[in-house]
C-alpha cells in the first residue's frame, strides 16, 4: 500500500500528473491526522469539503494513530527534528506497512533511506 500525506491531496486537486497516477493506480493509505488537517483547512479557507476531502472516502484506507505509532513518531520527531504532527502521520503510515510515501513536505526527506521511500511531489 502507498502512503500519502496532506499535501498529496492538494497536488491531486491541482491536477498534478504523478499524484493523479498514484491515486488512480494504487491502493492508498491516509493517516486520520491527514483527514483532520484537510478538514481544518477546509473550514479555515472556506473550501467545500467535497472539493478537498472527497477522495478520502471511497478510495483511501484511513489509518489510526496507535500507541506504537505514537512511540515511533516521538523517535522520528526527536531524531529528525520533524514537526510532531507530521511525525505522527509518517509513523502511522509506516506502522500500517507503507514503504512508499508521497508528500509535499520536504522535512519528510529527513527520514528517507530508512527502509521507506519518500517521494517529494513538486
Amino acid at each position: 500500500m502507498i502512503g500519502v500525506d496532506t499535501g498529496f491531496f492538494f497536488a491531486l486537486s491541482e491536477g498534478h500528473v504523478l499524484a493523479t497516477k498514484v491515486f488512480q493506480g494504487f491502493d492508498i493509505a491516509v493517516s486520520v491526522l491527514t483527514r483532520f488537517e484537510l478538514r481544518r483547512i477546509s473550514l479555515k479557507r472556506g473550501i467545500p469539503w467535497e472539493e478537498i476531502g472527497a477522495p478520502l472516502s471511497p478510495s483511501a484506507a484511513l489509518i489510526e494513530v496507535t500507541e506504537d505509532s505514537a512511540d515511533e513518531a516521538a523517535r522520528i520527531s526527536f531524531g529528525t527534528g520533524m514537526p510532531a504532527l507530521d511525525a505522527l502521520i509518517l509513523a502511522s503510515l509506516i506502522k500500517a506497512g507503507c514503504r512508499t510515501i508521497y508528500t509535499r513536505d520536504e522535512h519528510f526527506m529527513r527520514y528517507a533511506g530508512r527502509g521507506v521511500e519518500i517521494i517529494l511531489l513538486d
